[in-house]
């Protein structure tokens, strides 16, 4: 049962112009997603249902030629029928109608303790030294850090977490045939040996539009009972994930930084709305019951010594370090 739901939701998904939603509402119609791909033409009058091909053997023929490409780059799919799904997607009101997956799916077991980090795409070097700071504390104590593989805080965040030797959980807004964005690919390829995973709800093939991101971030919101933002503008995609957690049970924590700094507004705001202030790994940790995280050694490092009393700009990290400009550069 399980295997004939797996290459229905798997052709019924590849269908272009068939999004969760619409998808969704027409399984609920049908009864099952078996009944859907079966039959699809019965249903081709409902609400969103003008996508759906006339016969079922284009179902299968997507199917078969989607499962093919994810087993020639040795991925996975799993489905809301599988025993290992997530079922912390299902507080989603459009949760994903499958996942591919790279990687060990045992990153989305249950028992596993899950921070979503993100921020910034255009972070600055206070910004990066901290969402390293967290990404690692968090490894360290045997979380699984989950984020977008972005640039800026997201990969930050991921690096820390792969440097103290831990597990990540990557969410991208593409195939995972299309790794975006293209400097992130030794960082996927760490990701995978150090025994995480890399997920996506698109197809193969699928290239990193900007209305794929949206619907990404709702994936990243659901996926950790604590989400952490470490810079973030008031306006950004940080703040769609944002909107995905008023629908969710999760703890929102946010890094303080300079008030000079306009990515320092997003996390402002959201503690003044009531997100947690933090100012150490530790304090992320604490939201889980049970969890203590080892206790943090201090950075040999001149430069996170300077970036840990404040915020400067390349330029000023340059004259203070002695340090040519491009060596500063990431």
């Amino acid at each position: 049962m399980v295997r004939g739901a797996l290459r229905s939701r798997v052709g019924l998904a590849c269908i272009p112009g068939l999004g969760p939603k619409r998808l969704k509402d027409l399984i609920e119609g049908a009864g099952s997603v078996t009944a859907l791909a079966e039959d699809p033409a019965r249903f081709r009058g409902a609400p969103g249902g003008h996508a759906l091909p006339s016969h079922s053997d284009r179902v299968r023929t997507l199917a078969a030629k989607e499962l093919t490409k994810l087993r020639n780059i040795g991925a996975r799919v799993l489905i809301p029928e599988s025993p290992s799904w997530p079922t912390c997607l299902e507080q989603l009101p459009q949760p994903p109608p499958l996942l591919s997956v790279l990687g060990s799916q045992s990153c989305l077991w249950p028992d596993q303790k899950r921070v979503t980090i993100i921020g910034a795409r255009a972070c600055t070097p206070y910004g990066e030294a901290q969402a390293e700071r967290f990404g690692s504390g968090i490894a360290t104590a045997g979380g699984i850090v989950v984020s977008g593989g972005a640039r800026g805080i997201d990969q930050a965040a991921m690096r820390g977490a792969l440097e103290a030797g831990g597990r990540v959980l990557a969410v991208v807004g593409s195939g995972l045939d299309v790794p975006y964005p293209p400097e992130a690919i030794p960082l996927y390829q760490r990701i995978l040996n150090q025994g995480g995973a890399i997920l996506s709800e698109f197809p193969c093939g699928t290239t990193p539009h900007r209305g794929n991101f949206p619907r990404r971030n709702r994936i990243l919101a659901a996926l950790s009972p604590v989400l952490l933002v470490v810079q973030a503008a008031t306006k950004s995609g940080t703040f769609t994930t944002l909107r995905h957690v008023e629908d969710l049970s999760v703890q929102v924590c946010a890094v303080p930084g300079p008030v000079t700094s306009a990515v320092s507004r997003g996390p402002h705001a959201l503690i003044r709305d009531g997100a947690l202030i933090v100012e150490d790994p530790a304090d992320v940790l604490a939201c889980f019951h049970h969890w203590t995280v080892p206790e943090e050694q201090p950075s040999n490092s001149p430069l996170i010594a300077l970036l840990d009393h404040g915020d400067l700009t390349i330029e000023e990290l340059s004259r203070t370090l002695n340090r040519p400009l491009e060596s500063l550069r990431l």
